[in-house]
């Protein structure tokens, strides 16, 4: 059945090509020696042709070398808000993250991408020991995508991709690699992408999350998008989203079968005529279905409970360059549903499959897109420089959390509950200031600093285990501090 559902998909379903593959431009009209000449773009030197006659029009092998080195350290005091725990101590760590792949383009629209990753925390491995298990869970080196591909699959415009990869869909909100974490995420699967007119886009997906014990036992990932960027509305992009999860344990009690859709609007406005002053904005709205397993959904409840979550989120922001300068200012509102009754066979608490909470809700990282309502306003200033560095940019934002419903608890980014709730305490899970620096220092390097600190609310003081005798319910401070470097 599921083979049937991937011909379908291919058969239905195209893609653009989101590879880095550079079609031929055409040679540009002579001009006088007196006129300035257009600046040449960036050459990457980690790519080359392979040419397979010697004429310049024969065939060729196209090879692009990529990779990427991201040190970052981290600080982070108390180290949870976990209940019941003795001690919350603060926590340092320093994680490494090592990338390097190859993309090989050859005749007749075929490809092969690899990329291998390493991924690791400072002093993991005991005592100096370069092979043994990392203490920490952190897999190590592994196989971040392996997959093969066709820009122009069978001369139909399609893009398709088998294998192990990764992307993202819309604003990273149900869909997203995650790239904050040092792990990442990739899917091994199908997808396949087709442009039409310049401005009709279509993908579907169909990816194997999680490989069980049997056949009949997998988690599945079907998707399709259409994304509309109308050629009369510059800057504008609507897109609608339909996921299905589907999950079958051989436990029976952890199974799974979910719809979520999705409809998003991004638009931006000039108010001059340069552009210079332009709002921008972001709507979307998702509603979920289905049936699903305690297990599976992470909340309180019955087993083969229904679902019915809603969430959304909007943003609103005011851009003026000037000069080298830039300046936003922002607002946003983000919602997701709770449950009303966690004892009931209904589900309504709001679950992305895979979010972006980092980029949302605060980058303390102690509330996710669960039971929640968040406030928030953002000033962010950049700057073009000609020495040393690029750019610098130094960003200021301020969260307000509650509760969505208060029979529902309290839920972390990945979607984990981190406390229980109920109508006898306060809906304030609290505050979040954060406050992050960049710098670009050439397209190879970049360095970012930040804080984020993170006020407990009522609702973290009131279900403080021991009265909050262990740190569980004082503020929280998160610093880190990052170096990547990537070719």
């Amino acid at each position: 059945m599921r083979a049937l559902v991937l011909v379908a998909m291919a058969l239905a379903v195209g893609t653009v090509g989101l590879h880095a593959q550079e079609s031929a431009a055409a040679k540009p009209a002579a001009t006088p020696i007196a006129e300035p000449q257009p600046a040449k773009p960036n050459r990457n030197p980690f790519e080359l042709k392979i040419m397979l006659g010697d004429d310049e029009e024969s065939s060729s092998i196209r090879l692009r070398f990529f990779g990427q080195h991201r040190t970052r350290a981290e600080l982070r005091s108390p180290a949870t808000y976990a209940p019941g725990l003795v001690q919350q101590r603060a926590e340092f760590s320093v994680n490494m993250r090592n990338r390097l792949g190859i993309d090989a383009l050859f005749p007749g629209s075929a490809g092969v991408l690899l990329e291998l990753q390493d991924v690791r925390l400072f002093g993991d491995e005991p005592r100096a020991n370069a092979n043994a298990v990392n203490s920490s869970g952190f897999e190590g080196m592994d196989v971040l995508q392996a997959y093969l591909y066709s820009p122009n699959l069978l001369d139909l415009g399609i893009d398709a991709r088998l294998g192990r990869q990764k992307f993202v869909i819309g604003n990273q909100r149900l869909f997203s690699t995650l790239e904050w974490a040092p792990q990442s995420r990739a899917w091994d699967g199908l997808t396949l992408r087709r442009s039409f007119d310049a401005q009709y886009h279509l993908l579907g997906m169909a990816l194997l999350v999680n490989e069980l014990s049997r056949v009949q036992d997998d988690e599945w990932l079907l998707g399709l998008s259409f994304r509309w960027t109308p050629t009369f509305l510059k800057n504008n992009e609507l897109e609608v989203l339909l996921l299905n999860q589907h999950r079958d344990d051989a436990g029976g009690a952890n199974d799974a079968h979910v719809t979520t859709a999705s409809l998003r609007w991004n638009g931006r406005f000039g108010l001059n005529a340069d552009d210079t002053l332009a709002l921008a904005f972001t709507a979307e709205g998702v509603a979920q279905v289905g049936t699903a397993d305690t297990a599976f959904w992470g909340t309180p409840g019955m087993n083969d409970s229904n679902v019915g979550a809603f969430a959304a989120a909007a943003t609103l922001d005011l851009h003026w360059a000037t000069g080298v300068h830039g300046l936003r200012f922002g607002l946003e509102w983000d919602y997701a549903s709770g449950d009303s009754d966690p004892t009931d066979n209904d589900f309504q608490t709001f679950r992305s499959p895979f979010p972006f909470g980092h980029k949302y809700q605060g980058f303390a990282d102690q509330v996710g897109w669960r039971n929640l309502h968040d406030f928030s306003a953002v000033a962010e200033w950049n700057m073009k420089l000609d020495g040393w560095v690029e750019a610098v940019s130094v960003l200021a934002q301020l969260h307000a959390f509650q509760r969505e419903n208060d029979d529902d608890g309290w839920y972390n980014p990945a979607g984990g509950l981190i406390r229980a709730g109920s109508p006898a305490v306060s809906d304030e899970l609290g505050y979040e200031v954060d406050l992050v620096v960049s710098l670009k220092v050439t397209r190879w390097a970049a360095f970012e600093a930040g804080w984020a600190h993170f006020f407990a609310g009522r609702f973290v003081k009131q279900t403080a285990a021991g009265g909050g005798s262990g740190g569980e319910d004082s503020d929280m401070d998160f610093a880190w501090a990052g170096l990547t470097l990537q070719f």
